[in-house]
C-alpha cells in the first residue's frame, strides 16, 4: 500500500547558524589535526591543536 511504502517523516537536526559556523569548523579541524599527531606520537604538535581547538570552543561559549 502507499500508505506502508511512505517514510516517517524525521525531524530535521538544528543547523548551526552562520556566525557560529567558522568557530565550529576550527575546533573540528584542530581536533582532527591533534588526533593525527597523537597518532604519531607527536604530543608537542597535538597540545598546541588542542590549545586551538579548545579556544575555538571557549569562542562558541562566550557567544552563547
Amino acid at each position: 500500500t502507499s500508505a506502508s511504502r511512505s517514510a516517517a517523516p524525521t525531524q530535521a537536526s538544528p543547523a548551526i547558524p552562520a556566525h557560529n559556523l567558522t568557530a565550529v569548523l576550527a575546533a573540528f579541524n584542530a581536533a582532527n589535526l591533534a588526533s593525527s599527531y597523537i597518532e604519531r606520537g607527536n604530543f608537542a604538535a597535538a597540545r598546541r591543536k588542542l590549545t586551538q581547538a579548545l579556544s575555538a570552543i571557549n569562542t562558541l561559549q562566550a557567544e552563547a
